[in-house]
């Protein structure tokens, strides 16, 4: 439900900001302008999310964002373009503040729940966020086109809201004794750089699927003029991105659990991404093997498919590995670390989400599409680049001392040695 408030309106902000006289880069700050109070939010409510209490935010946080997806229904209604920018702005951070409350306290619960299948449980967790993803632009678009603007809000809004209430009956009481004082972790889960190039995977990922957000409609028409004005064709785009990765997710949560070689899959995660920004793009270097040096639908379809298991891959393995190494490090095993580790991870993802639809409306502004693509697989390769030179150099350094060991296995006597 978090994600289908989120990206219900997906395949059709676009045109309507359009149509009211506001530029792509305008519909793109419409997009991105969630993150920036879900960011703001989400460092202070993990930091102090024993103290607040997790059943609390979670339950009172969807309440508050169905609400504001419910009140944004309205300003359909609106016609000048700055108005409808300003207000639409201003309702989509109330509702950002409700998803930081709900989305920190969410993966803070499930940690302690699932605390010895923690990667498991996350891989589940993303599996029922894809969903968002899928349903959320599928029914978006589907419901636009039955009942204009309002009606996907409309319906999204009061289901959230329900979803709140009835979050408020079910979930257990918060433990009242575990009230941690170890407060300000977030700058101690970043001293590590392995720490810092995991979450920086995490950035570039939600970068580049929300600079998909207010820009692949428009690509779509562009190689196949058949699905201009086809919201739901145009959602299905954005939808299989949820779908592969909701598939996938729970299996590669489950070979995180099983393997512990968190940081091969981040890399193999990047590297699947790179694929699926090429395909979607399609990246300059390949655009003269299609017929109209454009693209193709098809092509753009399987890339979508391709980047929701790449982000599957490498956001299950950053959380697994970074709560392994946070203990490891001599945190604190309890809800305040939980809240820190889900404040850092929230904010890469929200930090990526707000300047990817601003900076890929406004690249599409003045560039072709493949410009886009070319920048995102230069941000997953360079980011590769780097992780794999500082697993190599650690890996060389510790051999000194220890002896030779494969590669391969860098992965399981990193968070040993990191307790010394």
């Amino acid at each position: 439900m978090l994600f289908g408030c989120y990206s219900v309106l997906q395949p059709f902000l676009r045109d309507e900001a359009v149509a009211k006289g506001l530029s792509l880069t305008a519909a793109g700050a419409i997009f991105g302008c969630y993150e920036v109070a879900k960011v703001s939010c989400s460092l202070f409510i993990g930091s102090r999310l024993s103290l607040i209490g997790a059943r609390w935010c979670y339950w009172v946080g969807l309440v508050v964002l169905g609400t504001s997806s419910f009140l944004f229904g309205f300003l359909g209604e609106i016609k000048s373009g700055q108005w409808f920018l300003g207000l639409g702005i201003t309702v989509r951070v109330m509702e950002s503040v409700g998803a930081a409350m709900a989305m920190t306290a969410n993966y803070a619960i499930i940690t302690r729940e699932f605390r010895n299948e923690a990667a498991t449980a996350y891989g589940f967790l993303e599996m029922s966020l894809g969903l968002g993803l899928v349903f959320g632009p599928l029914a978006g678009g589907g419901l636009y086109q039955l009942g204009g603007f309002g009606r996907p809000f409309f319906v999204f809004g009061p289901a959230a809201v329900i979803l709140g209430v009835w979050a408020f009956f079910t979930l257990p009481d918060d433990d009242k004794d575990e009230k941690s004082s170890q407060h300000g972790q977030v700058l101690q889960i970043l001293k590590k750089p392995v720490a810092v190039l995991e979450y920086i995977a995490v950035f570039i990922l939600y970068f580049g699927i929300g600079s998909l957000s207010p820009t692949l409609g428009r690509h779509l028409e562009n190689v196949d003029s058949k699905l201009e004005g086809n919201h739901v064709m145009i959602g299905l785009a954005f939808s299989l991105i949820g779908l592969t990765y909701s598939c996938t997710v729970p299996l590669f949560g489950l070979l995180s659990n099983k393997l512990n070689l968190n940081k091969v899959q981040v890399i193999v995660g990047l590297f699947v991404s790179t694929l699926g920004y090429t395909l979607v793009g399609p990246w300059i270097p390949v655009t003269s093997l299609y017929p109209n040096g454009e693209g193709a639908s098809w092509s753009i379809y399987l890339g979508s498919c391709t980047l929701g298991i790449g982000s599957a891959c490498t956001n299950v393995a950053v959380m697994a590995d970074r709560l392994l190494d946070a203990t490891a490090s001599g945190l604190p095993d309890d809800m305040t670390t939980y809240g820190s580790l889900s404040a850092t991870f929230e904010t890469s993802m929200g930090i990526g989400d707000f300047s990817g639809p601003i900076i890929g409306g406004s690249v599409l502004d003045s560039y072709p599409f493949s410009t886009l693509s070319g920048v995102l697989t230069g941000l997953c390769l360079g980011d590769v680049s780097v992780l794999l030179m500082y697993l190599t150099i650690a890996h060389a350094l510790r051999g000194r001392t220890s002896g030779y060991a494969p590669m391969i296995h860098v992965e399981k006597d990193y968070h040993s040695s990191s307790k010394g």
